[in-house]
């Protein structure tokens, strides 16, 4: 009952205000009780618009609610409402949000950066989500003149110079996860940092993913958001079952090479990895605009008597943090000098002439990398101002070498049966050379999954069976 009475209670919280303090709220307790106010598990879109529990989803909310201090458990939204506080500064151009008194949980918010992101229904339509405001529809300069919390719908209300009959709102709990302080920013980052796996490549059964169990899906899918890789065993070695493989996590992405590849030997490859060459590490398609996500490949055949053949995968992400720490000059180099990729073949089914130029690094405003671009079999004529040719060449001599010598490597023999599902756009793959003896064959079918979906995906389920984590950084130029 406290806790519906607090929720009906109306509380304005006075510019200078503060309300009587209760035991302070530990940063994981705050974290999860800010999480339940920000996930769909108690869903306020707008206000006066409220989706009901059901009595089991109220128990488990509840309980993660629940925050033991003074050794009574009390309600964690009632001690994170009892700690709060919010004031305008500025002169009305900023208001501060203290989720408790601790400084690192204190966040600055721009008044402007506020009214754009008003919930009400004016200003935000209700079923898509989308954003309805005309920014020239609001005076030029922001300031707020009031600011309270309303208990009834957990969300901060502001007033705004010139807007006398306007009402910004905006849920504590989403005006919690999207913080922008500098701490905030931190954490999330360090959330989104790829994971790098030691020992060989998560594995899981093909029979498992089909049980239609969503969390066994998530679970598959964050190995290849965390790690980059995933080894799926026992999957039939019909034609065409890579694509169902790749189903299950979103629709094949359509490419030069079809939504199935076959990579065999063949006597006129339009492509050196359809021959029994060894192939150097590469992403797949760096001359596309955006290149595929995901690569698959199923081993569909792989006589034992074949030597040679063996598939070899490198994590790229540590290789260039590497360079960056031992040789920060021939970094700089490539992230600076861009490159050009290219695939031009007219003599085969379907004519290609595509050209892509891009750095080899690419980083985001914190410095953090973001993208790797990497494919040596298809870089075309370096096209960049004199005095950064020798520079590039010799920055790029030196990644080579950090691949080569980066204690990272994975290889692995495929078997009939395995499909290797892999991030191509942060792990290098390779292939040793082999040699075939009459009567055998090295049968790989591939597909590619664009790499949006799959993020999606993967946050999607998240939210749904899991506990609403974002997917790692997947290597696709995202500031994020």
């Amino acid at each position: 009952m406290a806790l519906i009475t607090a929720l009906r209670r109306t509380c304005c919280t006075a510019l200078e205000g503060r309300l009587p303090r209760l035991a302070r709220l530990d940063g994981n307790s705050r974290t999860r009780a800010l999480s339940i106010l920000s996930s769909s598990s108690f869903n306020i879109d707008h206000v006066g618009k409220r989706t009901c529990l059901s009595p089991q989803k109220w128990q488990q909310t509840r309980g993660l609610l629940c925050s033991a201090t003074h050794g009574s458990k009390l309600e964690a939204w009632e001690v994170l409402r009892e700690q709060l506080q919010v004031s305008v500064q500025a002169g009305g151009r900023q208001v501060q949000v203290q989720w408790d008194d601790s400084l690192e949980s204190t966040t600055r918010y721009s008044s402007t950066w506020l009214r754009y992101h008003c919930h009400c229904l004016q200003c935000k339509q209700a079923h898509s989500g989308q954003r309805l405001l005309n920014p020239l529809s609001l005076p030029a300069t922001q300031e707020v003149t009031k600011a309270w919390v309303d208990d009834e719908d957990r969300a901060l209300h502001l007033g705004f110079a010139g807007e006398p009959d306007h009402v910004t709102v905006l849920p504590l709990g989403w005006l919690w996860k999207n913080s922008y302080s500098e701490e905030h920013r931190r954490q999330r980052a360090e959330k989104r940092r790829p994971l790098v796996h030691q020992n060989g490549f998560p594995e899981i059964s093909y029979k498992k993913l089909l049980s239609g169990n969503k969390s066994v899906l998530l679970r598959w899918m964050q190995d290849i958001s965390d790690y980059g890789v995933s080894l799926v065993r026992d999957v039939p070695t019909e034609l065409g079952t890579v694509a169902k493989v790749g189903e299950l996590i979103a629709p094949v992405q359509q490419s030069i090479y079809g939504n199935v590849f076959d990579v065999v030997s063949t006597e006129k490859p339009i492509n050196a990895a359809y021959s029994n060459v060894g192939l150097e590490f590469h992403m797949d398609l760096m001359y596309y605009e955006s290149p595929p996500g995901l690569q698959l490949l199923h081993c569909v055949r792989f006589n034992p008597e074949v030597q040679g053949g063996e598939s070899v995968l490198l994590d790229v992400f540590p290789v260039v943090e590497h360079l960056r720490v031992h040789h920060p000059e021939d970094f700089n180099t490539l992230v600076r000098v861009p490159v050009t990729f290219q695939k031009i073949h007219f003599d085969r089914e379907y004519p290609v002439c595509m050209r892509y130029q891009r750095p080899h690094i690419v980083l985001n405003p914190d410095k953090e990398v973001i993208a790797v671009n990497w494919s040596p079999q298809f870089e075309g004529p370096l096209s960049v101002p004199e005095d950064d040719v020798e520079p590039y060449y010799k920055a790029y001599r030196r990644l080579v070498q950090a691949m080569q010598d980066s204690p990272l490597k994975k290889e692995r023999r495929l078997e009939p049966g395995d499909c290797l599902v892999f991030n191509n756009r942060r792990m290098l793959h390779s292939r040793r050379a082999f040699t075939l003896a009459p009567g055998t064959v090295r049968h790989l079918q591939g597909c590619y999954i664009n790499i949006d979906e799959f993020k999606n995906r993967v946050q999607v389920l998240s939210t749904l069976v899991g506990d609403g984590s974002e997917a790692r950084r997947v290597g696709n130029q995202d500031f994020f």
